[in-house]
């Protein structure tokens, strides 16, 4: 069961969730990392007690709010495609799965969700955004999977950072 102030701290989560996502769609320059600031705000209900229900349920809101109210959409797909759910993921992969294989898994993962957002831009749901040739796309493709881990051990430095920093309960 959550209390009072489990649910209070989600939908503050949540709120700043949304409020970035929605600077990041009025900010094209921005938008990249708000959106990555906004999914850093469902590692935090993770940091201390493990409550992977308050993280979803954040996950679950600011995703809907952020579709609803981001005036570009493509940086709340994003979110709600990724940076919303990786802080998540990685969680689970950390605590579940042996040493040796949370890396594999965790690239497994990207390069799915790599797949079906090139797959949406690739059908037209995003039109403004152009589908690249496959010597480019190939290029990109090796780029981001290097980029995500470099994300990977940010976040993982910045949720070692949240731990030493946060206040307890």
């Amino acid at each position: 069961m959550m209390n009072a102030k489990e649910i209070a701290r989600g939908g503050l989560l949540a709120a700043a969730a949304v409020a970035l996502l929605y600077i990041g769609g009025a900010a094209p320059y921005f938008g990249p990392a708000a959106c990555i600031a906004a999914g850093v705000t469902s590692a935090v209900p993770l940091v201390r007690r493990a409550r992977l229900r308050t993280a979803l349920l954040l996950y679950a809101a600011a995703s809907v709010l952020g579709l609803l109210l981001a005036p570009r959409k493509s940086v709340a797909a994003a979110y709600v495609l990724f940076c919303g759910l990786y802080p998540i993921v990685k969680f689970g992969v950390e605590c579940y799965l042996p040493r040796h294989v949370q890396t594999g898994v965790k690239l497994a993962y990207f390069n799915l969700v790599l797949a079906v957002a090139g797959a949406l831009v690739a059908f037209g749901l995003f039109p403004y955004i152009a589908m690249p040739g496959l010597a480019r796309l190939a290029a990109l493709w090796v780029g981001a999977n290097v980029a995500f881990i470099i994300y990977d051990v940010a976040l993982s430095r910045l949720i070692a950072l949240l731990r030493k920093s946060l206040p307890p309960d």
